[in-house]
Order: C-alpha cells, then sequence, then structure tokens
C-alpha cells in the first residue's frame, strides 16, 4: 500500500519517532515501508499480531511489526513518494517479537529464515540480511570470510571457493547491541543456487561445481573457518540447500569434488546386443555400434575400468571433470585399449574415484 493521501502521511510522520510496539498496533495506514536504493517495499510488514504472512517487492515477512513511515530530511535517500535510509535501513530490517514464531524471505526465495516462538533473548528485535557482506558488512570483518575460505581451499580445492550470490550475513539487534548468542530454539534457513540451464552445475564455477556436492556452512568467526552446518539437505527440484541454524552469523553454500560414487552408478544397455532382434537405443533395446555401453552417474573426477573374467585389462576410461548432469561417459566403440573389438562374453568393470571404487558386471553380444 502506497499513501497518497497527505494527511495520512503527515499524521505518521509525527507518529513515526514513536517505538515499533506502539506502531504494531497503530492502523495500516502507518504501515508502510518505503522504497529506495535497489529495493522496492510497499505494505510488506503489517502484522498486528496475527502472524499473517506479508510480502512486498524483494521480502515476505510473518509475524513482524511494521515500522512507520520515515520522515523526509536530507538524510534520506529518496524513492518514489517515500525514502529508505542509508546504512541502518539500506538493506531494510524487520521488527518482531520475541513471542512470535517468524518467517522471513528475499523473494524468489533466495534465502528463507524460520524461528519457532521466543527463540531469540529479547522481547522485540530487529532482522535483516545482508547479501553483499564482503562489500558492505554489517557486523562481520570481511577478512574473515576471505581467510576461511583460503583455509577450505586449500584443503579441498577449487571446487569449494566461495561464489558471492551464494553468501548472506544475517544480523538480529535492537536500539543497544546486536545479538550474537546461540538461539534457544534453534531455526531453519534454506538458501537457494544458481543452475539455470538445469545442467546440475552451479552456474559460472569454474572448474565445474556439481549442485550434489553443495552444502551449507557458517562462519566461525573466532577461528575463521567454515564449519558444516548440521542436518543440511539438497533439494535438486526447488536448487534448494536447508539445514538448521543455531544463531545469527554468516552462511553460505560451498562445494566439494565428488569422488562418492552413487548407488545409482550403472552400466546400459545390459546386455549390449547391437545386432540382435531388440538392437536401438531406447528403454528396452540393446543399443548400437556408434554409441556402445554408457556409464552414468559417475563421480567427478577418476576412471572406468573394463577386465576379463581372468582379470585381463581390456580397456581404460578416464572421466572428464566437466561433465554435466545425468553424468554419462560412454564407451564407444566397445572395444580394447589398441582399437580391437572386444569378444563376445561377461566382462567386469569397475569404478575408481580417489579412494572410493564399485564394481560390476556387463555382457557383450555380437
Amino acid at each position: 500500500m502506497i499513501m497518497k493521501n497527505p494527511t495520512l502521511k503527515t499524521v505518521c510522520n509525527i507518529l513515526s519517532p514513536l517505538t515499533a510496539v506502539f506502531l504494531f498496533v497503530m492502523p495500516a495506514f502507518c504501515s508502510v515501508l518505503p522504497s529506495g536504493g535497489d529495493y522496492q517495499i510497499q505494505s510488506s510488514v503489517l502484522d498486528n499480531g496475527g502472524g499473517e504472512k506479508m510480502t512486498g517487492g524483494d521480502y515476505a515477512a510473518k509475524g513482524s511489526i511494521g515500522p512507520g513511515s520515515l520522515p523526509d530530511n536530507p538524510g534520506l535517500t529518496n524513492g518514489g513518494g517515500y525514502a529508505n535510509r542509508t546504512g541502518f535501513y539500506n538493506p531494510p530490517h524487520f521488527t518482531y517479537q520475541g513471542g512470535l514464531p517468524l518467517s522471513f524471505a528475499m523473494v524468489p526465495d533466495d534465502v528463507r529464515l524460520t524461528l519457532p516462538a521466543n527463540s531469540v533473548g529479547k522481547e522485540v528485535f530487529d532482522i535483516t540480511l545482508n547479501k553483499n557482506p564482503m562489500n558492505q558488512p554489517l557486523n562481520i570483518d570481511p577478512a574473515k570470510i576471505t581467510n576461511a575460505t583460503e583455509k577450505l581451499v586449500y584443503n579441498e580445492g577449487a571446487w569449494s571457493q566461495l561464489f558471492p550470490n551464494n553468501l548472506s550475513e544475517l544480523s538480529m539487534f535492537d536500539e543497544q547491541s546486536y545479538y550474537t548468542d546461540a538461539l534457544a530454539h534453534r531455526g531453519t534457513l534454506a538458501m537457494r543456487y544458481k543452475d539455470d540451464n538445469n545442467d546440475g552445475i552451479l552456474d559460472g564455477s569454474n572448474p565445474p561445481v556439481r549442485a550434489s556436492s553443495l552444502n551449507a556452512w557458517g562462519l566461525d568467526e573466532t577461528y575463521n573457518t567454515w564449519v558444516q552446518l548440521p542436518g543440511a539437505a539438497a533439494d535438486e527440484t526447488t536448487r534448494t540447500i536447508i539445514s538448521y541454524l543455531d544463531k545469527p552469523g554468516v552462511y553460505a553454500m560451498l562445494g566439494s569434488l565428488v569422488q562418492a560414487i552413487p548407488s545409482t552408478f550403472k552400466a546400459f544397455p545390459v546386455p549390449f546386443r547391437p545386432h540382435g532382434p531388440q538392437a536401438g537405443i531406447g528403454d528396452g533395446q540393446t543399443g548400437t555400434e556408434a554409441t556402445g555401453i554408457t556409464f552414468e552417474g559417475v563421480p567427478q573426477t577418476g576412471r572406468i575400468e573394463i577386465y576379463t573374467l581372468d582379470g585381463r585389462l581390456v580397456r581404460k576410461l578416464t572421466i572428464p571433470e566437466n561433465l554435466t548432469s545425468p553424468y554419462r561417459v560412454p564407451w564407444a566403440p566397445v572395444s580394447t585399449d589398441t582399437g580391437e573389438k572386444v569378444a563376445s562374453g561377461v566382462y567386469i568393470w569397475r569404478v575408481v574415484s580417489g579412494s572410493n571404487s564399485k564394481t560390476g558386471k556387463l555382457m557383450v553380444i555380437w
């Protein structure tokens, strides 16, 4: 709701110095949040205690108290007919009561926070979510983030590097101080990653970071290290990582090199019979000479070895690191390392990645 009535605006400007608790019970016309800078927020935080969900601009909130319209003065940056304070109000903050459960999100759900009632040890507190703590920090030294990331990359490789869009600084505060204690009741944090072409690889990552390797991490500001959050789970359908949240701070999605061999790893078609009555490349068909045998669900690095039953190596296939979903490596043509067509018979395949390995059988019938 954007107010156009100058009388109502005047009333709200007069009342704006009052506390957020008083505004919590004020009429709806005083609940307008201004717009400005990179944000356009309208009527997004009026609650009146009922816990209804509210949305507007780039944010959605639930269980909040709406601060009134800010008075015009030279210290404000203007946007539209209203104003948004720089610094303290940019990014925007939202005020909550400790006795209410809350849900706070950046639309379209890039980050979503939910907390049970009485999680924060304050009766009334503000929450803000900063997506650019490296360049515009609120309550964090960016050098701590850099140092923690350098340590992780040194130990885990370049797949663990930090991407700016996957970083958030969550702050809770009131007029006296920032709230940095552990929450009385842990909440949940959901972070959405970018994979717009749906290839299973994090957009813009080099070396390629598989979305399946992403996990939620929190910054330990004492030791300048990233600590994996408990209970993290990935939903590749919604491209979201969900984890528990124990305290305010800096959170990120970080990847790793995938060396685990999933249970879904398989070779097909089995049997491989390119000249039989069911030859072809569709479901239930037995393949063609051109397409050969496919290994699907392979890890991000390593090799696939094919052996005869008496243990002689027939072929070794190196796994490329830049594969996209569904991560397939073809054995085509079905030949030896020297280029000779393999004989009909049963073979053993073995996939190796780091310290992980898995074996299985396949059959070739010419």
